[in-house]
């Protein structure tokens, strides 16, 4: 079976000890990240009628890569059996996407050039990060999820192809077997 897997090389790989989590690679979710922002620009813009799409990109990339490095390191913990799952997904995505918010929030005003009140917690821009955090997030855990799924199937019905194959190998020298022993049994030459 040809397995197509585009990983990153281990040298350009931003994190040595890590490996790539559901499936994405680093540029993979970059590249993921950028289409997120678009979508929530154009949803500010068709919702707000705001037309600087800084702010945005900057929530996605800097909230889209703190949660993934935070889901990245707490996949010993998030791989568990349902519902603990989704309590400990929830339970890293959510602070993660609160601190994250308020970092990007901080971005966005030295980006901005308001940096008069630059520690200020805003609440608005947390609660939005958390919102298409947890949108995203619970949609990319969901087919990540249903990814390991049908991975795990695939494994499974390969090792029975594997053992129905061996018992098919068996069976024929079996069946060799018996025809050598009855060859043997019957006489080489027929009277007459």
């Amino acid at each position: 079976m040809l397995k197509s897997k585009t990983f990153m090389p281990r040298s350009l790989w931003p994190f040595p000890k890590l490996t790539p989590a559901s499936g994405l690679s680093f540029w993979q979710l970059q590249i993921l990240l950028v289409g997120c922002a678009v979508a929530v620009a154009g949803i500010f813009w068709l919702l707000k009628g705001i037309t600087n799409p800084i702010p945005p990109v900057l929530f996605t990339f800097i909230i889209g890569n703190c949660t993934w490095l935070a889901v990245l390191l707490a996949a010993p913990v998030i791989k568990q059996k349902s519902p603990w799952d989704w309590i400990a997904y929830l339970g890293v995505l959510l602070p993660v996407a609160a601190v994250a918010s308020w970092i990007a929030s901080v971005a966005s005003r030295i980006v901005a050039g308001r940096a008069e009140h630059l520690l200020e917690l805003d609440w608005v821009d947390i609660r939005n990060g958390m919102f298409f955090s947890l949108l995203t997030g619970v949609a990319l855990f969901i087919s990540g999820k249903a990814r390991a799924r049908l991975e795990w199937r695939n494994r499974e019905m390969e090792k029975q192809i594997t053992v129905g194959q061996i018992t098919l190998q068996a069976h024929e020298a079996e069946l060799q077997a018996a025809h050598e022993i009855q060859a043997h049994l019957l006489p080489h030459e027929l009277r007459r």
